[in-house]
């Protein structure tokens, strides 16, 4: 998809994070994807999966937005791990 808007307030506490790996240019978990903590970008080919049209963003809304933090909308599932 268009990756997500990993900051957005109603998806922050859902987004998943590698417990692999660590920010510090090496690929510490040996996937082959450099400083992969909360995905990849496999049309720009790097680690940034801030999305580039918010299509990714509402969709993962809809499926897992947080509840019962008095903002926008609760998603489908409470916990659910975005990546």
């Amino acid at each position: 998809d268009s990756g997500l808007d990993y900051l957005h307030p109603d998806l922050i506490d859902n987004i998943w994070h590698n417990p692999d790996e660590i920010p510090d240019g090496i690929d510490n978990d040996g996937n082959g994807y450099i400083d992969d903590l909360i995905g990849y970008d496999f049309i720009n080919d790097d680690n940034d999966t801030m999305s580039s049209n918010d299509h990714g963003t509402h969709v993962a809304g809809i499926v897992g937005a947080v509840a019962n933090n008095s903002e926008g909308m609760a998603g489908v599932l409470w916990k659910p791990r975005l990546m």
